[in-house]
């Protein structure tokens, strides 16, 4: 049987739900300003996959974000919090692609595009964490300024490379219904997200299906009608 998967996007988007109720456990947490109340257990094997890059990718569906390059490579180590100039933005540049290695320390913050409270924060003394973490949205510097700042706790010791980027965000579609489906962005959660049902089918699960959900057990995985069933995603600990 294959590993049921959340897509990625949306696995993180429920992850970020969790973190604003301040009940994540995950050692890489999104907090964002507004919370909506919605506590969702994940499957561990699910989520991990996600953060280490192992999940299945869902491509080229409703509502992905597509991140390019720009400009310059910019590098550096540093201790603590500091700012990192990136020069003069390009023409289109709305993000900034980090990857950041911290070899030593605490807990690290970096600012994402979107609301004005949303970041990624993780711990580095966490002995499960990766060498590096990748963000592809950190928010870009303020107009007028190039630099961005990372925060860190005293005396921890990071490095990063850092290059603007464009973002560019598809529509999600509409089935007969009138249920958007797609992948969770920056907008939010469409009606039905895409995952994998444990028959290996791609599909959309309903989130009201989903958030209704409480402990363990096994939704509808769908079409993107919302109404015909091909399989189903198992949630809780795998």
């Amino acid at each position: 049987m294959n590993t049921p998967t959340l897509d990625p996007s949306f696995a993180s988007a429920i992850e970020n739900e969790l973190a604003s109720l301040g009940t994540a456990t995950s050692r890489l947490q999104r907090h964002q300003r507004r919370a909506r109340g919605i506590a969702v257990v994940i499957g561990t094997v699910a989520l991990a996959g996600v953060l280490t890059g192992g999940a299945i990718v869902i491509s080229n569906l409703p509502g992905e974000t597509t991140t390019t390059p720009l400009g310059a490579v910019v590098t550096g180590t540093f201790t603590g919090t500091a700012s990192i100039d990136l020069g003069a933005p390009p023409a289109h540049a709305g993000a900034v692609i980090l990857d950041v290695t911290c070899t030593e320390g605490g807990t690290m913050l970096v600012l994402l595009t979107g609301n004005q409270g949303d970041a990624v924060t993780w711990n580095c003394g966490d002995s499960g964490r990766r060498d590096t973490v990748h963000i592809s949205n950190g928010r870009p510097p303020a107009a007028g300024e190039t630099s961005i700042t990372i925060t860190a706790d005293p005396g921890t010791r990071w490095s990063v490379t850092a290059q603007y980027a464009s973002r560019s965000t598809s529509e999600w579609k509409v089935n007969a219904n009138g249920q958007t489906y797609g992948v969770a962005n920056d907008n939010g959660l469409p009606d039905l997200s895409a995952a994998q049902a444990t028959n290996g089918k791609q599909g959309y699960i309903l989130n009201a299906d989903l958030f209704a959900l409480v402990g363990e057990g096994t939704i509808n995985v769908y079409e993107s009608d919302g109404e015909t069933v091909i399989g189903q995603f198992f949630i809780g600990n795998t």
